[in-house]
């Protein structure tokens, strides 16, 4: 069948395939019944031609624009690509849809775009149009995609097209034979195939859904018969058969799936017919694009890479080489596109410049025309003369107005005030008056309020306070309340200060600044007075002195000017020769005549320069004349032309106002007919454009929600929705609820069960033994049958008659009632603080506690917390055991204590963990168990003893005869032997390589272990470090492996049947094998090597010393786990949040518990105010058990709801965190209503009534969506000073206020320096992030948790079954049992007459107190002869004959023994007792010789006596 189907698929599905070459025209219904295929050389040809066509077409087009361009106009580059405009991009041979193109009109090609005077309604819509013809249009070729599949699992053709295949799929047939290609025809042996469609073709799709469960399809994908059968999701059904095709592709059953969007040809006709169907159906459209990789999550396997993806990334590797060919090819382009136009424009530059020549010419005419034509024509000057002459006269009425006004401008403002004040004082009279009215209502309505309000605090607060110890801690708390008021006011006014320190100094300086310049001004004003008498006095004084010092220069020149004269001619000349000797001698060198020569020319240079810096210097110095006329000139033109057009346009107003609004109109009318047309030429590019950004915006925006640090605005508004509970995880949440209430039921059920089984068998046993009447067996029957509604009622009638709390909700009383509720409260408060129960565990750890003690608490304690099947009580028990390791550990006094303890807690532990404990190790050590037990010939004795005892005892049997060696010889003799030796190191060698496996598998299964067990690991490791810090490590690592695989992986070990890691009882070779592993494991794991005392394992130390280390690493690996606060996200809101679930107990096992914490009550709560001692106080000591009855009664498991009465939450950083719990709902709120792009912006946008609307819309979708899933409400809390951990209800706010909670919130967390406004509040939007993240979390949790259920409950089914049958046996053998009893009780005893009995029951029938089951007398020395009676106390065997003995029954399974003396003639009744025969039973089981009656004064033989009353 594999190879038929191999050479019929062929290796692709697309290419090189002739099978679904027919889709084509299939889909397009063109083609004849005739039609063959093409064959690639014809299709090739085909293109060809038309690709020649196309270019032909382009350059028509292309010379048609070159002929409309102007002559100026340069062409296009050569660069420029071709698009074809009938395509559509990214999909080959798909045609493209088309605004100009009517739908429903197969002429509209043929009319004018606007001829149709429907046509702009068409047009209005055409985008929504082409969208949905796209989207039917996909949706075919993925039906094609299928039916080509399909075809070529099958090897065949079908004989229906793409547009037929759903109406064919419904009668099965394809299905079926899809199967039966891959199952065969054992699994589908026939095929029912009808022209009409019939109820038996269900069978068909059932075979479908077979074989789809059994190659492991998830079932979100697989659809229902409906939607198949009736037509109800049939897009669902095409999506089913792509993921099985992805999947059988990852099994290497078939090829995947191939994709045919954009190869196949649809009329407008079956598009519409189409897409008219999937709008009836109203189903959504699966998402075909990423079938694999939604399939791959929920396999948990990889996911494939798609084609795209493929491509993106072996386009993200080419990346450079890419970049490297785009350059070149732009560089090229550039090039060659530059050398072209350089080409053209050398070949026409004769031309340009004659045109440019020409040009300027006509530029310089025009401009020579209109010049003259200014100068000719005076009417622009008289224009703006009579304009200047105008705006004179404007200007002057205009500033005589503003001086009237300037004028009059107080009297105006006086007479405003005075209207305003006016105005005012009327309005304030009216409300003066209206408040007046009202005044006394107002006044007396807010006193008695006030009043009320004042005396009921003051009320609670006089309760409060009354108590010494609150009045104490307030005094103190005032005191340092002011005191931190008196500090935090200093801190505030020194903080104040030294804000406005700068604006005060520079206020001073200011003021500094004021008074100077003052006494500046005033000292001025002085010195302004006499200005003119100083400035004389000053230019005396001056012109005095300068006189004075140009005489004494005078005179001074005058005396040394011949010296002066002579001495400086002198030099000159000396200094005039030396430079004229030196100038000479220089000049005669060559290099310095060209110096000379270049000197020259620049002081020439410099010269004229300086000429014409005069020149410049003289023209500056007539520049403001020449400027000023320029400007006057330049002015007058200007006003002049200014004037003209002013006037010119003020006539022509309305003209030149509907010429432009007329200009406007055609130009953006032009811009966008250009911008449409471009649109519509590339709507196929646009419409993925925004496809494409719309994924890579959601794709962006999810990694960062998953990934990222700072999630924007936009991120959290897109994914709020996922916070929201759907109606699935509603239902999700019901059904796991409702199978965590089986499981636990179920768990109580089998437990009863093997309990009943397990007294029934002994019972039974004791019958058999002691011939034991059978009517206490029926009786146990009864009690352990079913408990039918005749027996419910009963047991409520006595529970009601002895005013039993749980009798029922229509039977209680007050009293009754508030018990009920007091042991609600008793059990959540030890569910909820694990320290009672962990001091508990504490004080039942002692050897003098009972068994049945120890068995009751574990019992009681696993059905308190619901066998940890919930997250709340799961987080809760592990609590308790953090806080038992830390008792436990405390307790301690070295830490040896510790390794050999036997903890109380563990026991409960190993119950809770078991079922994940027997899946884990199933997984663990499932095939190296079952290989040992499979080994017929392996034999791990290491011992060699045993083994030459073994092998004497082979010989013995090899022979026959008895073998002459000795069989029990030392140690040392048995390793000496030559064939013992060799044996020994085999088996060692052996027992060294399996506890190298057993090791290597224990160590990689970390990650698989539950979590429970390596939390324990974490807290025990954690208290050792805290209790013994000076310890080594590998003493750490001893204790932690005597949890780990002491309690935990070797019980598998040793009894691997009861972990359903085999089916059947281990042999005892086997049994011995892996006991021999498990005591080297256990040795590894204690950290010491073998020791003297087992000289037969000390050669393989060297590997244990091994194997140490290597366990030692791996235990404090196990160690390493979070802690269980962050495991189940719990919090301190958590039973405020999440309501406790109820327990099943009986009333037995609670009044059983009442008294062990009442026995040990000052142990678990000492304090006078402790709340389980003030629960305990309020119940007033432990019930009665009463009689059997009563007792039976109270067996049967009740539904105990739980309570919170002591709702205290110790956590210091509670209201931190309610703050940050109330802030993200009202931003949340706040986003749904007005998002932005910031945070900080949405906060500051006004509220509109537009908003409270949306906001009330928005609460009213919540509220029924709250109604139609019935969302059970939280359990309120009664403590009324924790209200900071009550979140406040949003919904009864308005939008308005719940913004102005927002902002209050962010402002007390930024105070508390938690979040910043410096980043747009961007702590409140991780914070948002990070608990949608968690919400996935927990989804995939509780789906984990569905399953472990319904393992689980798979589990205990089975169990409850076994154990039902042994009961329904046990039964049955009761029912032979009885018919056998009745058979013998048939024959009438006979009593001689004149006996002792017979006078005995003579007296017994006169007083009318015969029993109802016989009472016979005996002589007390009769039964000391037979060996009955041992001894009566004050009596010697002597006196036995004077004492009588009488045994009585009135009661079925009860006797009464009476002791009579008779000695002095009077008979006395000494003694009597009352004795049960189950009690009888019991001490016998118990292996007790003798039984004391009478307070002790009797003691007769247990054996005997149960014999005699067998007997009679």
């Amino acid at each position: 069948m594999t190879s038929k189907k191999a050479a019929t698929y062929g290796e692709n599905l697309i290419v090189g395939r002739k099978l679904g070459h027919h889709l084509p025209r299939i889909a397009s219904g063109d083609a004849d019944d005739n039609w063959v295929a093409d064959d690639d050389d014809s299709r090739a040809q085909r293109e060809e031609e038309e690709a020649r066509n196309e270019r032909k077409r382009w350059r028509e087009q292309r010379l048609e624009r070159r002929a409309a361009i102007k002559p100026r106009a340069l062409p296009e580059p050569a660069g420029s690509s071709v698009v074809n405009p009938d395509g559509v991009a990214g999909i080959p041979g798909r045609l493209k849809f088309s605004r100009d193109k009517v739908p429903n009109s197969p002429t509209s090609s043929s009319l004018p775009s606007s001829s149709l005077p429907s046509a702009r309604y068409t047009r209005g819509l055409w985008a929504d149009t082409q969208r949905h013809l796209i989207q039917a249009y996909e949706y075919l070729c993925h039906v094609g995609e299928a039916q080509q599949w399909i075809e070529g699992c099958l090897g065949e053709e079908l004989g229906f097209g793409v547009v037929d295949m759903e109406e064919s799929l419904r009668n099965g047939v394809v299905l079926a034979k899809l199967v039966r290609v891959f199952q065969g025809e054992a699994v589908v042996r026939r095929i029912y195939e009808a022209p009409k469609l019939d109820f038996r073709h269900s069978d068909n799709i059932n075979y479908f859904f077979n074989f789809v469960r059994h190659v492991g399809l998830p079932e979100s994908f697989i659809f229902e018969l409906t939607d198949l059968y009736e037509k109800k999701n049939l897009p669902k059904v095409i999506y089913c058969i792509h993921a099985l095709s992805h999947l059988l592709s990852r099994r290497g059953l078939a090829e995947r799936i191939g994709n045919l969007v954009g190869h196949l040809q649809f009329s407008d006709d079956q598009l519409q017919k189409t897409q008219k169907g999937l709008k009836d159906a109203g189903v959504p459209m699966p998402n075909f694009g990423d079938v694999g990789r939604e399939l791959a999550l929920e396999i948990n396997e990889e996911p494939e890479e798609t084609e795209e993806e493929i491509r993106y990334r072996l386009l993200q590797e080419s990346e450079p080489s890419i970049i490297a060919v785009q350059t070149l090819s732009r560089g090229y382009l550039a090039r060659k596109a530059q050398a072209t136009q350089t080409a053209r424009l050398q070949l026409a530059q004769r031309y340009i410049v004659r045109a440019q020549a020409q040009g300027r010419a006509i530029l310089v005419r025009r401009e020579i025309e209109s010049l003259r034509k200014q100068q000719t024509n005076l009417i622009p000057w008289a224009v703006a003369l009579q304009s200047a002459a105008r705006a004179y006269c404007l200007r002057r009425r205009w500033l005589a107005w503003i001086r009237h006004i300037r004028a009059r401008s107080q009297s105006v403002v006086k007479i405003q005030a005075q209207i305003r004040g006016v105005l005012v004082r009327r309005r304030q009279a009216v409300l003066n008056t209206a408040v007046q009215r009202c005044v006394f209502s107002i006044t007396k309505m807010q006193a008695q309020a006030r009043a009320r309000i004042a005396r009921r605090k003051q009320d609670q607060l006089m309760k409060v306070f009354s108590t010494p110890k609150v009045f104490g801690s307030i005094v103190g708390l005032q005191a340092a309340a002011r005191g931190a008021l008196q500090r935090l006011a200093t801190t505030r006014q020194l903080h104040a200060l030294d804000r406005l320190e700068g604006s005060i100094i520079a206020l001073q300086a200011q003021a500094k600044g004021v008074l100077v310049r003052r006494r500046i001004g005033t000292q001025l004003a002085k010195l302004e007075d006499v200005t003119d008498i100083a400035v004389r006095i000053q230019a005396a004084v001056r012109t005095f002195l300068a006189r004075k010092r140009l005489l004494m220069l005078i005179r001074g020149l005058r005396k040394a000017t011949p010296v002066v004269v002579i001495l400086q001619a002198r030099a000159r000349a000396n200094l005039a020769r030396h430079q004229h000797k030196a100038l000479n001698k220089t000049l005669t060198r060559v290099e310095v005549v060209k110096s000379v020569g270049g000197f020259q020319a620049l002081a020439r240079a410099a010269l004229t320069r300086n000429r014409h810096r005069e020149q410049i210097k003289r023209l500056e110095f007539s520049l403001p004349d020449v400027v000023g006329f320029q400007a006057v000139a330049y002015g007058f033109l200007v006003r002049r032309e200014w004037h003209a057009w002013r006037d010119h346009i003020r006539r022509s107003h309305s003209v030149a106002s509907a010429l432009q609004a007329l200009f406007r109109g055609v130009l953006q009318r032009r811009k966008f007919r250009e911008k449409m047309r471009y649109y519509r030429a590339n709507l196929d590019k646009v419409v993925k454009i925004q496809s494409l950004f719309r994924a890579k915006e959601t794709r962006d925006q999810y990694r960062q929600l998953t990934m990222g640090t700072n999630v924007s605005v936009g991120t959290i508004k897109n994914f709020v929705h996922l916070l929201d509970d759907s109606e699935n995880d509603f239902q999700e949440e019901m059904d796991l609820e409702r199978m965590r209430k089986q499981v636990v039921e179920r768990i109580r059920e089998n437990q009863a069960l093997e309990n009943d089984v397990s007294d029934l068998d002994v019972k039974i046993a004791l019958v058999v033994h002691n011939v034991k009447t059978f009517d206490e067996l029926v009786k146990a029957r009864r009690k352990f049958g079913a408990d039918t509604a005749a027996a419910h009622a009963s047991r409520a009638s006595v529970l009601a008659a002895h005013g039993d709390p749980f009798a029922g909700p229509s039977t209680l009383d007050h009293s009754a009632k508030r018990k009920l509720e007091l042991y609600q409260q008793l059990f959540y408060l030890l569910q909820s603080r694990g320290e009672y129960l962990g001091r508990l565990f504490l004080e039942m750890s002692s050897d003098n506690v009972p068994e049945k003690n120890r068995r009751l608490l574990e019992r009681v304690v696993l059905t308190l917390f619901g066998y940890g099947q919930d997250r709340r009580e799961d987080y809760l028990l592990l609590k308790l055991f953090q806080f038992s390791i830390t008792e436990e550990f405390g307790s301690a006094k070295t830490i040896d204590d510790v390794v050999h303890g036997h903890p109380m807690y563990i026991n409960i532990a190993l119950h809770y963990i078991r079922p994940k404990q027997t899946t884990h190790l199933r997984e663990t050590l499932q095939p190296l168990i079952r290989e040992v037990i499979a080994a017929d010939d392996l034999d791990l004795e290491v011992d060699p003893k045993q083994i030459y005892r073994a092998q004497v005892e082979l010989e013995e049997m090899r022979s026959g005869r008895a073998t002459a060696k000795p069989k029990d010889i030392t140690f040392t003799d048995a390793l000496n032997d030559p064939i013992t030796r060799p044996e020994y190191i085999r088996h060692l060698q052996v027992l060294r390589w399996w506890a190298e496996r057993f090791v290597t598998a224990i160590t990689e299964s970390t990650r698989k272990m539950p979590y429970a067990i390596r939390f324990l690991a974490r807290e025990t490791l954690a208290a050792l470090k805290n209790k013994f810090p000076d310890a080594p490590e590998e003493a750490y690592a001893a204790c932690v492996g005597r949890l780990v695989f002491y309690r935990y992986i070797n019980p598998a070990i040793i009894t691997p049947e009861t972990f359903e890691i085999v089916s059947n009882t281990v042999d005892i070779g086997s049994r011995k094998n892996l006991a021999q592993i498990s005591k080297v494991l256990a040795q590894v794991t204690s950290g010491s090597e073998f020791g003297d005392d087992m000289p037969s394992y000390i050669p393989i130390n060297e590997y244990v010393k091994k194997a140490i280390a290597q366990f030692t690493v791996w235990l404090f690996e196990v160690a390493v786990v979070p802690d269980a606060e962050t495991q189940f996200h719990a919090h301190e809101f958590l039973d405020a949040t999440v309501q406790p679930k109820p327990i099943y107990i009986s009333p037995n096992e609670v009044y059983a518990m009442h008294g062990l914490l009442a026995q040990h009550l000052e142990k678990l709560g000492p304090a006078r105010e402790d709340p389980l001692r003030v629960i305990l106080h309020e119940l007033d000591g432990v019930p009665h058990f009463g009689n059997e009855e009563l007792k039976d009664a109270r067996d049967r498991a009740i539904t105990l709801e739980l309570t919170n009465r002591f709702a205290h939450v110790g956590d210091p950083r509670a209201e931190e965190k309610t703050l940050w719990v109330q802030a993200k709902r009202t931003v949340l709120a706040i986003l749904r209503v007005q998002p932005g792009k910031d945070l900080v912006e949405s906060l500051m946008q006004p509220v509109s009534d537009g908003h409270e609307t949306m906001w009330e819309d928005i609460l009213e979708s919540e509220m029924e969506s709250d109604h139609r899933l019935r969302h059970p409400r939280r359990m309120p809390s009664t403590a009324a000073q924790e209200s900071a951990y009550r979140l406040e209800d949003i919904r009864q706010l308005s939008f308005r206020e719940v913004k102005a909670h927002a902002i209050f919130f962010l402002l007390e967390l930024e105070k508390q320096g938690k979040i910043t406004r410096d980043d747009g509040y961007q702590g409140i939007l991780n914070a948002i992030a990070h608990d949608v993240r968690s919400k996935h979390l927990m989804r995939l949790q509780r789906q984990q948790e569905i399953e472990n259920m319904a393992d689980a409950l798979q589990h205990l089914t089975e169990r409850k079954k076994y154990f039902e049958e042994q009961i329904n046996s046990y039964n049955s053998y009761v029912e032979v049992a009885m018919a056998t009893m009745q058979r013998g009780k048939s024959k009438k005893r006979i009593i001689m007459p004149f006996t002792k009995q017979y006078f005995h029951l003579r007296d017994l029938q006169k007083s009318g107190k015969t029993p109802q089951f016989g009472s016979f007398k005996y002589s007390a020395q009769d039964l000391y002869d037979r060996g009955i009676l041992l001894s009566i106390d004050q009596f010697s065997p002597r006196q036995f004959d004077k004492l009588n003995v009488v045994i009585s029954s009135n009661q079925l399974g009860s006797f009464t023994v009476e002791l009579f003396n008779s000695a002095l003639g009077i008979t006395n009744r000494v003694g009597n007792a009352d004795i049960r025969l189950e009690d009888l039973l019991q001490a016998q089981y118990q292996d007790r010789a003798s039984l004391s009656l009478f307070n002790g004064l009797a003691k007769f033989n247990l054996n005997l006596l149960l014999y005699q009353i067998n007997k009679k």
